[in-house]
């Protein structure tokens, strides 16, 4: 079986292979864009939007860049012979799960990951495996996520009554990922959207990488909001940017809207919608039945996801927190 370690990232010692290392090593694959999984690594092993993002995001980046596309695999020198192969993870544009085969078994680390359809990006899958290392953000049953359809039409509610009582909506979600689904709704509503300049660099890196959006966008001008919906990530809702635009409605998007403590964690804001890029506590239980691994790891969130695994029969074991 293989030996799984984690130490300020995920670490396959019989490989030396690192997997979303939170320090700088001389390979390491990096399955997304965001900040809490790039570093600068001597080899980046990622898709190839994850490589564009990583190379906006880490102006510093001075290594080498190795892209994989999903479903190509790439053997790796090391210790063991083994093989890499992404699939979708369905988080952002270019989120991977990392495949490694090495003899006869099969380990899946599916780095942030969801199952549900991702409008402005790929759709996870769920890959079958041996050894299961599952990030599990919301690995507890309080996180089961509403159907999208009413997010989305208690999104659209928010905007409405936004204008019906002149206030500018304002739509708070990370720059990457969140923003962009964001968008893709917002546009394909019909809605004129501005975007904050940190949302609007990752649009356009999307747009390059092929995604189109359902209607047009333009970059925020201070002051300049009209009649547009503005969409900015959620560390701008303390900023005077905003406060210059009152009346406003501030509406966040985050899977953490199903906290128990949502209500006074997100005081300053008008509502809190639960439209998460991560995987809810039913869709983390089928990906563990249906990947068919018998040995499963896992990353973030508490203990509460593994000691479940465990009840239900499974070797499950917690190997890191947040």
């Amino acid at each position: 079986m293989m030996e799984v370690a984690f130490d300020e990232g995920v670490y396959l010692p019989p490989l030396d292979l690192w997997l979303d290392a939170h320090q700088p090593q001389a390979r390491a694959v990096v399955s997304h864009g965001h900040a809490d999984h790039i570093e600068a690594h001597g080899e980046v092993i990622a898709t190839p939007e994850t490589a564009r993002i990583l190379q906006h995001r880490v102006r510093s980046f001075a290594g080498t860049v190795t892209p994989l596309a999903y479903g190509e695999p790439l053997d790796l020198p090391g210790p063991l012979p083994a093989r890499l192969t992404f699939y979708p993870a369905g988080h952002c544009l270019g989120s991977a799960q990392a495949l490694i085969e090495t003899g006869s078994i099969r380990v899946c680390y599916t780095g942030d990951m969801k199952l549900r359809p991702n409008v402005a990006a790929e759709t996870g899958v769920i890959v079958p495996c041996d050894v299961l290392i599952i990030e599990c953000t919301f690995g507890e049953p309080r996180y089961l996520f509403p159907p999208d359809a009413e997010i989305h039409a208690a999104l659209q509610a928010e905007i409405e009554m936004a204008y019906a009582v002149g206030e500018v909506p304002v739509v708070l979600g990370y720059a990457l990922d969140k923003a962009q689904e964001a968008l893709s709704l917002l546009t394909g509503w019909g809605y004129p959207v501005m975007c904050h300049g940190a949302v609007n660099n990752i649009c356009q890196i999307y747009e390059a990488c092929g995604v189109r959006f359902p209607g047009p966008y333009t970059r925020y001008v201070r002051g300049q909001v009209a009649d547009n919906i503005l969409l900015c990530p959620p560390s701008v809702r303390r900023q005077a940017m905003l406060r210059a635009l009152m009346p406003i409605r501030t509406i966040l998007l985050t899977g953490w809207a199903l906290h128990p403590g949502a209500r006074n964690i997100y005081r300053d804001v008008h509502r809190v919608l639960p439209l998460s890029d991560h995987a809810g506590y039913d869709d983390l239980l089928r990906y563990v039945e249906e990947s068919g691994a018998k040995t499963i790891y896992t990353v973030h969130g508490g203990t509460k996801f593994a000691t479940d695994l465990r009840e239900r029969g499974y070797d499950a074991h917690f190997l890191a927190g947040m």
